[in-house]
């Protein structure tokens, strides 16, 4: 590969990604919004104006340890709901942790390898992590994101809270 044409490929690795990074805040922002609308609306809405300011000020992690919570109070222990809204937790976290490596992390590209590279931790310190992904591999991180969309949907209409 000359060395116009790594350039070249670079150029497009780093657009494919920062597009996919970006469609991943998208996807991750509307799974927020869902996830607030379903704290707010336990018990059908009963306390849903002092509910809004309250689910606002959390952190999307908190926002998931209030849905257990209301989960595990709500839904008996071992039934089909309780199982398939603490599944959908679970898959959530791992999720939001994958979120925030690629969010605070910074960017790289490696153009002979095709890979887009994550590196999270100052360049000073020793506790540096490297992640390299493939665009494919971005691409799932979206797919995960809306499958997991799809399933809050899904929960909240037929099992909510």
């Amino acid at each position: 590969m000359t060395s116009g044409e790594l350039w070249a490929h670079r150029e497009a690795l780093e657009a494919a990604a920062a597009s996919l990074l970006g469609r991943m805040l998208f996807e991750f922002s509307r799974i927020d919004v869902n996830l607030g609308l379903c704290l707010v609306w336990v018990d059908g809405g009963a306390n849903l104006e002092s509910l809004t300011p309250k689910v606002d000020a959390l952190s999307f992690h908190s926002k998931l340890g209030e849905l257990a919570k209301h989960a595990a109070r709500k839904l008996p222990a071992g039934s089909k709901r309780r199982a398939a809204y603490d599944s959908w937790i679970e898959r959530m976290h791992v999720a939001r942790i994958q979120r925030n490596q690629l969010v605070h992390g910074r960017w790289g590209i490696e153009p002979r390898r095709s890979k887009v590279v994550n590196v999270i931790g100052l360049p000073t310190g020793d506790g540096q992590q490297v992640v390299e992904y493939s665009i494919d591999e971005l691409s799932s991180v979206n797919e995960e994101l809306q499958s997991l969309l799809r399933e809050l949907g899904r929960l909240r209409t037929h099992w909510p809270l």
